[in-house]
C-alpha cells in the first residue's frame, strides 16, 4: 500500500515539476427558473337551457350562461354570470350577482345586490333590503 502512495506521489511531483500538471476546476453553472404561465380554466358554456346553482358562503364563482336557468343561495357569495340567462333566483344574505342578460329576477333573504348589464328583466324583490338594479 505504501508503494502505490509513494508512487502516486512521485508521479504528482515529477509533473508538477515539468509544469504539465493540470489542475481542472468545476466549470460553475447557472440555472435560472422561468415561471411557466398557468392557464386559467375556461368558462365553459352549459348545454342550452340548463339548471345552474351555486351554493355556500363566501363562495367566489364566474359562470357562463346559456338561457340558463340560475339558483344562487348562502351567505356572502360573489358571482359573476356571463351570457344571457332566462331567470336567476338570488336567496340568502349579502351575495353579490353580476349578471350580463336575463329575463327574470327573483331576489328573497336580506341585503342581497344583484346587477343586471344590459336589457329589462320582469323583477321580484321579497325579503329585506335586497338591491336590483342595471349597472
Amino acid at each position: 500500500m505504501l508503494v502505490l502512495v509513494g508512487g502516486i506521489a512521485a508521479f504528482s511531483a515529477q509533473r508538477l515539476s515539468q509544469g504539465n500538471f493540470v489542475v481542472l476546476s468545476p466549470t460553475p453553472s447557472v440555472s435560472r427558473a422561468v415561471p411557466t404561465p398557468t392557464a386559467q380554466p375556461a368558462t365553459t358554456l352549459p348545454p342550452a337551457g340548463a339548471s345552474l346553482s351555486v351554493s355556500g358562503v363566501n363562495v367566489n364563482r364566474t359562470i357562463a350562461c346559456n338561457d340558463s336557468i340560475v339558483s344562487v343561495s348562502g351567505m356572502s357569495n360573489t358571482v359573476v354570470i356571463t351570457g344571457h340567462c332566462t331567470s336567476l333566483t338570488v336567496s340568502g344574505m349579502r351575495n353579490s350577482v353580476t349578471v350580463d342578460s336575463v329575463d327574470t329576477i327573483e331576489a328573497a333573504g336580506f341585503n342581497n345586490e344583484v346587477t343586471y348589464h344590459s336589457g329589462s328583466p320582469k323583477i321580484s324583490n321579497a325579503g329585506g333590503s335586497n338591491s336590483v338594479q342595471q349597472g
